[in-house]
């Protein structure tokens, strides 16, 4: 037995990320990471390389100014030629670089500078505040100029702090581009991967859904993935609980309600042949009293109405708990004459308060006597809900055939304009209750439905036997 309600929820949970998703999203984390530790590597070796190149170019023009010192002193050169400071230019200084010989009272003696080429680009602007703020690209580097002991004055190097700048923006920019290449292809290649991994977890989706539904009867593929296969090996394992379970507790419900109705006949049974049989005895005897005392004794004839009245409201509530017990209808005319007198009983009872309406669109076919009764009570419970608690105008009953070839079924539905049954009702009606436990003894499956603007559809549909389970032929 299931039942089906529709609820809703104040709040609504986030909606968790799809897995190849997030994997590929700390994927780019990782190589955002990555890429901020190479490109400091690459930007930090950018800049001791310049430091190490402006010394390198100051040590080389300092030792050709010492050697031209030598050349001079063994009269292999013209002093008035030094320093050949053009002679030096072939090689040095590179491109960014600037070179300049001070003599010992800091005046510049000679001096040069090489630009960057033309077709550089510029390194963005937020970039060069970078570097200029972690870095100090404008520092010298010095090499002295000295013959015999004596200080001919120093070679200095310098690196135009925007030509370090522009080299370091084309390492970053060239790692880059690497490093987003290889985050892209990794990120297709993963999610690849593990969509053809992850490919049978629609399956195991579609089936928790089926078990979440309610169809405990499906079970789970085994799966190749170790994980997703003991997920399956749970799942399976729980619905096969949740069905033995079920199966349990319907049969438990069954026998119970059908013991509660053979108690009911039974009970029904003793009353009317015992009770009944005797105020039936009483009423005549309390008339023949009252016949033979009229002339003679007023007195004791007024006592003999008096207990023959007495006798017949005790008839009269004898006739409604015999109903309540076991319609009588039911044995004698069958389940679809019965809820006929049922609804027209309501329809009496309302006046112009409610109507009342039975329909039977199609031929009912016979059924055992155990599920007539069944369907009865479940009629009666659902017809006293609307009528006391749904404040409708209208209420309309309908049974008809359902299910298969294989397996035959009645759908019975109630239908109101009423309030409607609110959201968060109280589950322990006892009528709905009752109608639920039915429902289960029978294996069937009960919904209650809100319907558009009000009013309340509840269905049900039971399966039901067309052998006879109990004394009496089944009856449609």
């Amino acid at each position: 037995m299931t039942t089906r309600t529709h609820s809703r929820s104040g709040t609504s949970p986030r909606r968790p990320r799809d897995l190849k998703t997030s994997l590929i999203g700390h994927i780019a984390v990782v190589a955002v990471a990555c890429f901020v530790v190479v490109a400091a590597i690459a930007v930090i070796g950018i800049d001791q390389e310049a430091r190490h190149r402006a010394s390198a170019t100051a040590d080389i023009v300092a030792k050709h100014l010492n050697l031209q010192l030598l050349r001079i002193n063994a009269g292999f050169d013209l002093s008035n030629r030094y320093p050949d400071w053009d002679a030096l230019l072939a090689n040095y200084p590179a491109d960014g670089q600037c070179l300049r010989l001070e003599n010992d009272n800091g005046a510049i003696v000679r001096s040069t500078c090489v630009g960057t080429p033309a077709d550089t680009v510029p390194a963005p602007g937020w970039f060069a505040a970078s570097y200029q703020l972690l870095f100090a690209p404008e520092q010298d580097a010095e090499s002295a100029v000295a013959f015999k002991g004596m200080s001919y004055g120093k070679v200095i190097a310098s690196s135009d702090p925007e030509a370090v700048i522009n080299e370091a923006w084309q390492q970053v920019k060239q790692l880059l581009v690497l490093t987003g290449l290889i985050v892209l292809a990794l990120s297709v290649l993963i999610f690849l991967a593990v969509a053809r991994a992850l490919a049978p977890t629609q399956q195991l989706i579609d089936g928790l859904n089926r078990l979440s539904a309610g169809d405990f009867s499906h079970r789970l593929p085994a799966f190749k993935l170790a994980e997703l296969h003991r997920i399956g090996e749970v799942a399976n394992e729980l619905a096969g609980t949740i069905e033995t379970t079920l199966a349990e507790r319907a049969d438990l419900s069954r026998r119970l309600v059908n013991a509660q109705e053979e108690e009911r006949r039974h009970l029904a049974r003793e009353l009317h042949d015992e009770f009944g049989q005797n105020l039936t005895a009483i009423a005549a005897l309390a008339a023949s009293i009252e016949k033979s005392a009229a002339p003679k004794c007023p007195d004791v004839a007024e006592e003999a109405r008096t207990l023959s009245q007495i006798s017949a409201r005790m008839m009269e509530v004898l006739r409604g708990t015999l109903l309540r017990l076991r319609p009588a209808d039911l044995d004698k005319f069958g389940l679809v004459e019965s809820l006929r007198q049922l609804v027209g009983v309501w329809r009496t009872s309302s006046a112009s308060k409610t109507r009342f309406e039975f329909d039977v669109p199609h031929e009912i076919t016979p059924i055992s006597d155990t599920a007539a009764v069944h369907i009865f009570r479940i009629a009666q419970e659902g017809l006293t809900n609307a009528a006391k608690h749904a404040d409708a105008s209208t209420v309309r009953l309908s049974v008809e055939p359902a299910g298969t070839l294989e397996a035959s079924a009645i759908r019975l539905t109630i239908e109101d304009d009423g309030k409607g049954r609110r959201q968060n009702g109280s589950p322990t009606n006892m009528g709905i209750l009752n109608m639920r436990e039915r429902v289960a003894a029978l294996g069937g499956d009960i919904s209650f439905n809100n319907r558009p603007g009000s009013g309340l559809t509840v269905q049900v549909v039971v399966p039901v036997g067309a052998g006879p389970d109990q004394p009496g032929a089944p009856r449609p």
